[in-house]
């Protein structure tokens, strides 16, 4: 447009040009005027021109506009459908697994991209298929749900929420929930439906277990309660109403000082206090008393319970009831002390009588003895006979009160506990027993180091006498004793023992060998009391420690102490 109005503007100019020279060549005055018309003329159509191209061109520039904001208009919404687009999305998918959608005869058309993810299950297997066609067989579903769901489906009713098992591609049985719109077309008929399905699995498993948790806290023997931060009863099982006695109504919203008894120390419930205020927990007992007034004891544990923030916001208590315990072990320890009282008395009356026995028997040893060197001479082999078995006979009676008077003193007459070198004890046991090792040409092996424990020197000195004793008498005619005493590391204590190739125990006496005076062989084979087991046994108890025996009859025995390890 500018580029016509500018060709006319120079058109124009040409001319009066020209009129200018025509003028200077003394033309007439008509074809002056005829000239500078023709100039006049082009300019006005330069002028018209130029008015014509600027309101198109405004015109132009207004459409250009109104685009633009239309164009501007359309790129929001554009932007709107899509934000809106993408929520609705977001939505489904946070409300949903996969989406379905099916035909007018309820088979499977469609499974979105989800459902392979979620379940570990082609599509491609569910395709042309109905619900009931792929629920799996091994889980029961109620029958009465199935025909409320296809009555639904019959209906064509939309369904929310109904759960089925599915397995998934490893086998396992899965619950599903589907939710289902029916679709319909122009025309109104019936298509099928559309919906989505979620698994549901993790979420009915943490609800069976929150079951079983609940009726396990209901079912509890133990009473449970659960107070708020100012201990006021928010929750309690039916244990704690059976233990106390009250109602649910009575205690819910009180303070458990209801149950409070002037039995617990005030310092209890300092500590108790003091331990859940800095969110520690606290165990102790609790003397309380039931709604009727009787008294009873319990244990509890309470401790704080946070939320997710790890803020406390409750206290939790455990307590069980021990009265019957508490009951039983103060009449235990009444029969701990008198037994204790008893066993002091029985001891004393039998070192007395022990020691006071000794000296009549001394008396008849020594008459008899008289007796002999006067009568002797006279005396047929009968005669002679009765007097040996009377001799012998007080003799066994003065061995036995003197081993008895061993055993009282086990205990009662020793000297405080010290570190003992159990490889010394060991040494001076041999070394007292020299003549009779000699004798039976007995052989006996002892470990290079021995370790030390704290007891009575004497009394270790006495067990392993004993047991060495023993198994050198012990022993089958025309059979060389072969002893060996061993050691090992128990952990906290140290087992010690003396192995022989002996006569051996029967397995049904094995019980019986360490009691007072229980012989298991005859007194015509060994000589002895049947007292020297009994007192191994007494002291290796002082000591903190025990004893017992493995044996084969014939083969041999090993005797065992479990000694505390200093």
């Amino acid at each position: 447009m500018n580029q016509r109005k500018s060709i006319l503007v120079l058109i124009a100019l040409i001319q009066a040009s020209a009129v200018l020279a025509l003028w200077g060549l003394g033309l007439p005055v008509w074809a002056l005027a005829a000239s500078g018309l023709a100039a006049a003329a082009t300019l006005w159509l330069a002028a018209r021109c130029g008015r014509a191209e600027a309101a198109e061109t405004e015109r132009l520039r207004i459409e250009s506009r109104a685009l633009r904001q239309e164009r501007d208009r359309l790129s929001l919404l554009s932007e709107v459908v899509k934000e809106s687009s993408e929520r609705y999305r977001e939505y489904s998918e946070a409300a949903a697994d996969w989406f379905w959608e099916s035909d007018a005869e309820q088979r499977f058309t469609f499974f979105s991209s989800s459902f392979e993810t979620v379940m570990n299950v082609s599509s491609d297997e569910l395709m042309g298929k109905r619900s009931w066609d792929i629920v799996s067989e091994r889980m029961e579903i109620d029958s009465d749900q199935w025909q409320a769901h296809i009555a639904d489906l019959t209906a064509q009713r939309p369904f929310r929420d109904f759960k089925y098992w599915l397995e998934d591609g490893t086998g396992r049985a899965r619950w599903i929930k589907v939710n289902g719109l029916p679709r319909f077309d122009e025309n109104g008929v019936f298509i099928g439906y559309r919906g989505t399905g979620s698994d549901i699995t993790a979420a009915v498993e943490n609800a069976h277990r929150m079951h079983m948790l609940n009726r396990a806290v209901e079912q509890s023997p133990v009473s449970i309660v659960i107070t708020d931060l100012k201990a006021d009863i928010q929750y309690v099982n039916g244990s704690f109403l059976k233990v106390t006695g009250y109602s649910m109504d009575e205690v819910i919203g009180r303070n458990p000082r209801i149950l409070k008894s002037d039995r617990t120390p005030p310092e209890v419930y300092d500590a108790m206090w003091a331990a859940l205020s800095m969110g520690e927990k606290w165990e102790g007992e609790l003397a309380n008393r039931r709604k009727n007034g009787e008294l009873y004891w319990e244990m509890a544990t309470i401790q704080p319970i946070q939320n997710i923030e790890g803020v406390i916001t409750n206290y939790l208590a455990i307590k069980t009831d021990v009265t019957e315990q508490k009951q039983a072990a103060a009449k235990l320890a009444e029969l701990v002390e008198e037994l204790r009282r008893s066993n002091e008395e029985l001891e004393q009356f039998a070192y007395v009588a022990s020691h006071d026995l000794r000296q009549p028997l001394r008396m008849i040893s020594a008459y008899l003895g008289l007796l002999e060197k006067k009568l002797g001479a006279s005396f047929d082999q009968d005669s002679r006979d009765f007097f040996g078995f009377a001799l012998d006979g007080a003799k066994r009676l003065d061995r036995m009160i003197v081993d008895l008077l061993e055993y009282s003193r086990i205990g009662r007459i020793s000297t405080p506990m010290a570190p003992v070198d159990l490889g010394q004890v060991v040494a001076d046991s041999i070394r007292h027993l020299e003549v009779a090792a000699a004798e039976s040409g007995a052989g006996i092996v002892v470990p290079e180091t021995l370790p030390t424990i704290s007891g009575d020197a004497n009394e270790l000195l006495r067990l392993f006498q004993n047991l060495i004793a023993n198994a050198i008498k012990y022993m089958p005619e025309g059979r060389q004793p072969h002893i060996e005493v061993i050691c090992r590391d128990g952990g906290g204590e140290w087992v010690l023992g003396v192995r022989d190739n002996g006569i051996g125990i029967p397995a049904e006496e094995l019980k019986r060998v360490f009691g007072i005076f229980q012989r298991l062989v005859a007194r015509e084979q060994y000589e002895g009391t049947g007292i020297g087991l009994a007192v191994c046994r007494k002291i290796a108890e002082h000591h903190g420690g025990r004893i017992w025996v493995e044996s084969e009859l014939g083969t041999g025995s090993t005797f065992l102490i479990a000694l505390p390890k200093t």
